[in-house]
């Protein structure tokens, strides 16, 4: 690989990186654009709330995640795959769900693995396709109501 292939290709990687890190983020800060921005137009997610195509799935997930006081997400390891202009980033998080103080609720902790499909897109990386994989839970789920 030659030095312009090499620099190519790490900054690719760490872009590619950084989409699941972005979409935690936007979680756990309640900023739904940034959350939006990490996945193509033409985006599936199959995951807790069923499977559809992005704009979907996310107006389900978000009265899920904001029913509770703060969410946290930790990210773990990752396997990134690079083949010209797509890829796959899998990342394991264990992503809390805190209830307030004196909740009679117990916190839910999920482990999962996001499993990312990815392109390069004209506006930088982007997912394609995502899964979650649940890993294992501690927790009511679905919330009680």
């Amino acid at each position: 690989m030659s030095d312009p292939d090499e620099i190519r290709w790490l900054k690719d990687r760490e872009l590619i990186r950084e989409l699941p890190q972005r979409y935690a983020y936007g979680i756990d800060t309640r900023d739904w654009s940034l959350v939006r921005a990490q996945f193509a137009d033409d985006c599936r997610v199959e995951g807790n709330m069923g499977e559809a195509p992005i704009e979907p799935y996310l107006e389900r997930l978000r009265p899920g995640v904001e029913a509770y006081p703060a969410t946290m997400h930790f990210m773990g390891n990752q396997y990134v795959r690079i083949e010209a202009d797509s890829g796959h980033v899998e990342t394991y998080a264990v992503a809390y769900h805190m209830e307030a103080d004196d909740s009679p609720i117990e916190d839910l902790v999920l482990g999962v693995r996001y499993c990312d499909d990815v392109a390069r897109t004209p506006d930088g990386w982007r997912i394609r396709r995502r899964r979650v994989l649940n890993q294992w839970r501690r927790g009511p789920m679905p919330r009680p109501a």
